[in-house]
């Protein structure tokens, strides 16, 4: 699950990367001929594979679409140059969560603590191998956590305290990710501005998983050897040229690749991961946004929502939306 979180700082909420040398590479531009002819095929099945900005339109509204990344990068200045005058002229704003909403998190987590902690049923000593445990112990305790209180942890939060990558945002202001920089642009020209969903609910949507599934996740991490700097820039690069579906496939093609483990369960694990945190939210958002009044509105998730047979625009072409990619 550690590379996965690492998909979820960049897809979830804001976080910061660990000030590190970045040591990825584009997985893109190491496909052999044949794997170059698997991407085409499999990505021409992909509803709506391209594109950060699209328009659904239906009678007079015009709802713009904007898939973002959560992580700041210079290169969203120039976006910004395209996307602002859409959003000064917005009736509205549709963020995953507002700033007011997020600010809610730590709350929400202190009082239910059942999101990140085992409540009931085997510990992780019982679900995990004893080198792996022995493993995990190790790295919990630089960070602060007796092994009798790791024992006690969901994977999922574990996952998050553990994953570590030194590819971050580039150049300066590289803090602020598209939804900030969106967000501040609706406050200054007094745009409304609404969350699509509670402060908790991106976070109950990973403890959500199946606590032995999420164990397995933790377990193949912390067995594969594989580079996690090669999928956050693989995810980086097709995120900056619009075709963030590629990466997606590739991630579900080479993840755990280095162990010896059926890739038929690991795909059921990953594809399970994504139904929860991008698909059952996706459709949650739904009637916040079908209810939202206004002409223009402007929807901005993290851009894993858009493409798919569950992604936003799909859903939003099912429910009689026209549409129409726009200038990013």
């Amino acid at each position: 699950m550690l590379r996965l979180i690492i998909f979820v700082l960049f897809c979830l909420t804001s976080a910061t990367v660990a000030a590190a040398q970045c040591r990825g590479t584009d997985l893109r531009d190491r496909l052999t001929p044949s794997a170059q002819e698997r991407l085409k095929r499999e990505i021409a099945k992909v509803p709506f594979a391209y594109g950060n900005h699209w328009i659904a339109t239906k009678g007079k509204q015009r709802i713009h679409v904007i898939g973002t990344q959560h992580t700041g990068d210079s290169r969203m200045r120039s976006i910004m140059r395209t996307l602002r005058p859409v959003i000064e002229k917005a009736d509205a704003v549709l963020l995953e969560v507002t700033r007011l909403e997020l600010a809610k998190m730590e709350n929400v987590l202190r009082d239910n603590r059942s999101l990140i902690l085992i409540t009931k049923g085997p510990t992780l000593p019982q679900m995990m191998s004893a080198a792996t445990w022995s493993q995990l112990s190790v790295l919990m305790k630089l960070q602060g956590y007796a092994p009798e209180q790791t024992a006690l942890i969901q994977p999922w939060y574990l996952s998050l305290s553990l994953a570590q990558s030194g590819c971050g945002g580039r150049g300066f202001a590289s803090y602020s990710g598209l939804d900030d920089r969106i967000e501040d642009v609706a406050i200054r020209n007094r745009v409304p501005i609404g969350s699509l969903e509670r402060s908790m609910d991106g976070v109950s949507s990973l403890a959500k998983q199946p606590i032995r599934d999420q164990a397995k996740l933790l377990e193949l991490d912390l067995a594969s050897d594989l580079n996690i700097d090669d999928q956050v820039v693989t995810q980086r690069n097709a995120y900056f040229s619009e075709t963030l579906a590629e990466a997606l496939l590739i991630k579900e093609w080479t993840m755990y690749r280095d162990i010896d483990i059926p890739r038929s369960e690991v795909v059921r694990l990953l594809r399970q991961f994504d139904n929860l945190l991008l698909d059952r939210r996706n459709k949650a958002w739904m009637p916040v946004i079908l209810r939202t009044k206004g002409n223009t509105l402007v929807v901005a998730v993290g851009a894993a929502h858009l493409p798919g047979r569950n992604g936003i625009l799909n859903l939003l072409h099912k429910r009689g939306y026209s549409m129409s990619r726009a200038s990013f």
